[in-house]
């Protein structure tokens, strides 16, 4: 009975060490689908391939002109991801700042797994979703960006590299729960690098 409990708490370990490498990859933007089996197969020795992957920095992957220039000098970027929260961020960006921008970048972020290897045809998925966005916007937006790596650090990242003022967001949005993934919004209004606009949901707004 010893033994067998012995490998039953060395078999609780190992699979618990690898999902805890499974959820620090998808804290830093891997999300494939493929880390959840690896991190049950291969337990802690994953964590060593963690450490190397995590160190990667968010990158753009795909870029499509939109619309031209606006007659404002503001430039905004909004984060969408399918959501009614990011809809919600698009109309206000919209809606209140677009006669006073510049440019208006609508961006959705991918993991890296979905930037290398398309799974689920996530990249498909984002452009034809920014496309729409870009029509709904009524030629307001100016450029689609798609970004990879974890949401609010791509979405930092490319906003103090091309300059962006103000970074709209939903409160809330898809993908896994917020004590997984954490909440985008959160994570850029501790960040502090760039000014934020939180789109709350029909009711509330909030802003830092």
């Amino acid at each position: 009975m010893g033994d067998l409990w012995f490998v039953l708490i060395a078999v609780v370990v190992w699979v618990a060490a690898g999902l805890l490498a499974v959820w620090w990859m998808a804290r830093r933007g891997h999300g494939g689908p493929g880390w959840l089996f690896m991190g049950v197969v291969f337990g802690p020795i994953l964590a060593l391939v963690a450490g190397e992957r995590v160190r990667r920095q968010p990158t753009t992957v795909a870029r499509t002109e939109a619309g031209p220039r606006g007659p404002g000098r503001l430039r905004v970027l909004v984060g969408v991801d399918g959501s009614p929260e990011s809809e919600v961020a698009l109309r206000l960006a919209v809606g209140l700042l677009g006669p006073y921008t510049q440019t208006l970048v609508a961006a959705q972020v991918v993991d890296y797994d979905a930037a290398e290897l398309d799974w689920r045809g996530r990249i498909v998925e984002a452009k034809g979703r920014l496309s729409a966005v870009a029509q709904e916007a009524g030629g307001q937006v100016t450029a689609c960006e798609i970004l990879a790596g974890p949401p609010a650090a791509a979405l930092a990242r490319f906003a103090g590299e091309n300059g962006i003022d103000l970074v709209v967001v939903g409160r809330h949005g898809h993908g896994l729960s917020k004590r997984l993934l954490g909440n985008v919004a959160q994570e850029l209004l501790r960040d502090g690098s760039v000014p934020v606009l939180v789109a709350g949901g029909p009711r509330g707004v909030s802003g830092r």
